[in-house]
């Protein structure tokens, strides 16, 4: 094998070829700018909050992405993301998580209206979004969290999945042991191929 030492190779052909953007300039995008551009790339989000008595509780966001058996469309997952909020807590124990399901079901859903963020596209998606204040039942849990009261991201960069058929549970969840304002977020992003 020849030897392509830089010193030997005044133009270092070999090895500026691989890694050198000057000798030969390329570029790279993450798939959602594509996405964005053909007006396929959107996002959804759901809120809630509770005014905690003295015994405290529990407060819900939960946000169901469903891709249709007839969509004709893969459904890939950026990011996922929220919050919980805490305020006028005395001396309160928190406690906080965000669980993702492979299917469920929501509890008196509320219809949700995907965004598209090509704001000069008209095109919807092929999903259908629902919300719940309560946490799902049923599907296959692949990923918990444990969430602290502040604002999280977890970006997958379409390493999640959905095919047609199929749908996304994800649930934020926070608890107090006394009183107190507690509000929760949940985001997801997301494009369809």
């Amino acid at each position: 094998m020849p030897n392509y030492n830089p010193i030997d190779n005044p133009r270092n052909e070999a090895f500026g070829e691989a890694v050198n953007g000057y000798n030969d300039p390329g570029s790279a995008s993450f798939p959602t700018t594509g996405a964005a551009r053909a007006g396929r790339y959107f996002s959804a989000e759901a809120n809630t909050s509770a005014s905690l008595g003295v015994l405290g509780g529990t407060v819900n966001i939960t946000i169901l992405l469903n891709n249709p058996a007839a969509s004709g469309k893969k459904l890939l997952v950026h990011s996922i993301g929220g919050t919980i909020d805490i305020s006028l807590s005395l001396l309160s124990s928190f406690s906080g998580q965000v669980t993702m399901n492979s299917g469920g079901t929501l509890t008196s859903p509320s219809a949700v209206t995907a965004s598209n963020l090509n704001l000069e596209s008209s095109v919807t998606s092929a999903a259908t979004l629902t919300s719940s204040t309560s946490a799902p039942t049923g599907g296959t849990t692949f990923m918990i969290y444990p969430l602290f009261p502040q604002p999280f991201r977890l970006t997958y960069t379409g390493g999640i999945a959905i095919p047609q058929g199929q749908s996304l549970v994800v649930n934020v969840r926070g608890s107090l042991t006394l009183l107190g304002l507690l509000g929760t977020r949940v985001n997801i992003s997301w494009w369809e191929a």
